[in-house]
């Protein structure tokens, strides 16, 4: 059994227009939005053994709140170029390079690259995933052994929380 989380970063800043898209940080609503969904999914399922990031300022910005309640050695969390604003193919090439060892995975992402991952590794006859929101958290079961089997419709949605769901 592999366990597949794929979390989208928290609500950016758009304040400072010159920056560079990948400098871009959270602006206060993202801080809140990754500081209360951490602290809800530390109580609700288990901590993933690996973390794959996007480089960019907003996505490790979201991963710092996780790795608070979530506390990891430094050697499982890896930030590829390849997860900056990237498409299903270079996604899927990360996760099946995975260590088998790694039961749990968390991938840290944007969008439109997550949300089109996730209905490619869905059954869209039985689940499905319009688009994640910013500081969006799937999680996705696989009943199957190796990262490197993970293909289209093989996943199952275990769990979609979005921010607006822990304010009921």
């Amino acid at each position: 059994m592999k366990t597949l989380y794929l979390l989208r970063h928290a609500k950016s800043s758009w304040k400072n227009e010159t920056l560079p898209d990948q400098a871009r940080p959270l602006k206060k609503k993202g801080h809140f939005q990754a500081d209360q969904l951490s602290d809800h999914l530390a109580a609700l399922i288990p901590p993933p053994q690996r973390v794959l990031c996007s480089p960019a300022v907003r996505t490790r910005e979201t991963l710092d709140y996780f790795l608070e309640v979530w506390p990891l050695p430094d050697k499982a969390v890896m930030y590829p170029d390849a997860l900056y604003m990237t498409e299903v193919d270079s996604l899927l090439a990360q996760i099946r390079a995975l260590p088998d060892a790694s039961e749990i995975v968390l991938m840290v992402g944007h969008n439109p690259g997550l949300s089109d991952l996730a209905s490619f590794l869905l059954d869209s006859k039985v689940e499905y995933v319009k688009t994640i929101r910013p500081c969006g958290f799937l999680q996705v079961d696989f009943d199957l052994k190796s990262w490197k089997q993970v293909g289209e419709q093989e996943g199952k949605l275990k769990l979609n929380l979005r921010p607006k769901d822990l304010q009921k």
